[in-house]
């Protein structure tokens, strides 16, 4: 068996910062109460190793007790979920992706310039529902099929942003549908350099390896970016969220594998899945 490692493996910078800031909160400050309103990030061995370590994970305010202190996700949120934690005089750590940050400075600007706001992204993901949550409006669009004259209707100008995780192509397809509205259109390009590369890279590889395993969780938007770009191109491609099922896949002993990861996925259960591929191949 072959194995090559993506370039882009484990963590983005964005999801690696928030980690280490939690850590650090958690070591320093055992007897402090941390909550965290949503999921670090979406990947549920990340999660129960946290809430092992002390922290809280919630989505409403009402719920802190014992002077808690609230952690921001790397996600981000709302404006009004920023009020509500000062009107209840609840101390906060926002530790929000520097990326995401732009998005929220980017489309507020919009706003203010008379651009009505427009998010390229997943509805219900909560990086999306952040952004969305900074201006008093916004459309938000998924999927190509989505736009229609009725949505744009008296709509002038509008200004549009991407989720950072989105897949380069699709957005640009839905971007697109939206000029040939005759709508004026003011687009920022807000794809996170890191998502474009892992994306970029499995695209060109699809199809050149006999198989190609994508380990993440099923719940991460962007490892399911990633399994879809894969697909339909020769190449075995399976989405692995737990190292363990790996033993059961029907990967040949003499296969070439290319293995790569979403961005909230730990190193050590990358390291984990190759360990059982050399094992397997050694049994073999």
């Amino acid at each position: 068996m072959q194995i090559t490692l993506s370039q882009n493996l484990s963590y983005c910078v964005g999801v690696q910062r928030t980690l280490t800031l939690v850590e650090e909160l958690l070591t320093r400050n055992p007897e402090k109460s941390y909550y965290m309103l949503g999921e670090i990030v979406h990947n549920e061995h990340v999660i129960k190793d946290l809430r092992s370590k002390g922290l809280h994970f919630t989505r409403d305010i009402k719920r802190i007790e014992n002077h808690g202190i609230v952690i921001i996700q790397s996600h981000g949120v709302s404006r009004s979920i920023m009020e509500k934690l000062k009107d209840n005089n609840i101390d906060y750590v926002d530790a929000t992706c520097p990326m995401v940050r732009v998005i929220h400075k980017q489309i507020k600007k919009l706003e203010e310039q008379g651009y009505f706001p427009v998010i390229i992204g997943k509805k219900g993901h909560d990086e999306v529902k952040g952004i969305a949550g900074q201006v008093s409006q916004a459309l938000i669009i998924g999927k190509p099929e989505e736009v229609s004259p009725d949505l744009f209707f008296e709509k002038k100008k509008v200004g549009v942003v991407v989720q950072s995780t989105f897949i380069r192509a699709d957005a640009l397809t839905i971007l697109e549908k939206i000029k040939a509205l005759g709508t004026k259109v003011k687009f920022i390009d807000t794809i996170c350099r890191p998502t474009t590369e892992r994306q970029e890279e499995v695209k060109n590889i699809a199809g050149k390896y006999d198989c190609i395993l994508i380990i993440g969780s099923k719940t991460s938007a962007n490892t399911n970016h990633l399994y879809s770009l894969a697909g339909g191109k020769k190449s075995s491609v399976y989405l692995v969220d737990d190292p363990e099922s790996v033993k059961d896949l029907p990967i040949p002993k003499d296969a070439t594998v290319f293995i790569t990861s979403g961005a909230s996925t730990p190193m050590h259960l990358i390291e984990k899945v190759i360990s059982i591929l050399i094992r397997g191949k050694k049994q073999s």
